[in-house]
């Protein structure tokens, strides 16, 4: 095996390791982001059936008074967290985050494939470094339409 076939089963290695390691990263923000993108929804929409609820209410005086108070501070929050779920854009990230970890998987089974046509024979220094170009892509892809996302969200806010 020569110097440059030695050094693209090097970097084959490598890039295995890397979008491994990217894929399983990748994923945990995903669903984080999914987790508190569908907390926030849920938390929003309960509070408004409930403030609905709780000034819909026929009851008697001092208790419609304490109630109209609860509905109040119902509000209150609903306008924070819909603040808030604008403000971090957890909906947005997580269909990112998706696109993302979709190609960094396609990439993993492409170098699944790389790997299996091989078989003990070193791979084309070409091919890996195709791969190499597409993981990188991916990367700068990714942050790219992150920074898109905060500049698009941040007014005068700061992200």
């Amino acid at each position: 095996m020569d110097n440059e076939h030695a050094a693209a089963q090097r970097k084959l290695a490598w890039l295995e390791t890397e979008v491994g390691g990217e894929l399983k990263e990748r994923r945990r923000r995903r669903d984080w982001d999914r987790r508190r993108a569908l907390s926030l929804q849920l938390a929003t929409v309960s509070l408004s059936a409930l403030i609905t609820v709780l000034l819909g209410l026929k009851v008697g005086e001092p208790l419609a008074d304490r109630l109209a108070d609860a509905a109040l501070a119902c509000g209150a929050l609903v306008t924070v967290l819909a603040a808030w779920a604008a403000f971090f854009g957890y909906r947005t990230l997580w269909i990112q985050r998706t696109e993302t970890v979709q190609r960094l998987s396609m990439l993993r089974r492409r170098l699944d494939l790389l790997k299996v046509e091989c078989g003990d024979t070193p791979a084309d220094p070409a091919q890996v470094a195709e791969l190499v170009e597409e993981y990188q892509r991916i990367l700068a892809d990714d942050h790219d339409s992150w920074v898109r996302l905060r500049q698009a969200g941040s007014g005068d806010a700061g992200s």
